[in-house]
């Protein structure tokens, strides 16, 4: 059973925590208001899942929601990592990092979208991994950009020899 100063402590880590992420997003250049709506998409997702999971006769289980919640709140790294790599090198990757905000909405978008129509039409509706492809496309782009940072200290070093 909770008592009242543990539910104190645990609102007090809380706002901890949502100030600390509200910090970074500031320090990063990520507008706070689309997190949100992302944080919102997501549980909204869930809730569809729920829904569908239960709607479909499919064994409900805990530990499953409990990672797929904890998955798709690790998604939000992804644009931090951009911004944090950006700001390493310098970099203006703020068009990046939205681009990739952008993204990330419009597949939970899509993800509700295919859950209700599950829901609607009783049978699973395939849902395509749009955030794989998505890191995959991040991986590449950083892969060239790496590449382009080498082979520019290449040229200099051999134009001052």
């Amino acid at each position: 059973m909770l008592y009242p100063e543990s539910l104190n402590q645990v609102k007090e880590s809380y706002e901890w925590v949502k100030y600390l992420f509200y910090a970074l997003f500031t320090f990063l250049g990520i507008k706070s208001d689309v997190v949100k709506i992302l944080f919102w998409l997501m549980l909204i997702d869930t809730c569809f899942g729920i829904i569908k999971t239960l709607s479909l006769g499919l064994k409900f289980k805990i530990k499953k929601l409990a990672l797929g919640f904890i998955s798709k709140l690790s998604i939000l790294l992804i644009p931090m990592t951009i911004a944090l790599i950006g700001k390493g090198l310098s970099f203006d990757f703020k068009w990046f990092v939205t681009a990739v905000m952008n993204i990330l909405i419009v597949s939970e978008g899509i993800s509700i979208f295919s859950n209700w129509l599950s829901i609607r039409q009783k049978k699973e509706v395939k849902n395509d991994d749009l955030i794989t492809k998505l890191l995959n496309v991040i991986r590449n782009y950083l892969l060239r950009l790496f590449n382009t940072i080498i082979q520019t200290a290449t040229d200099k070093t051999n134009e001052t020899s």
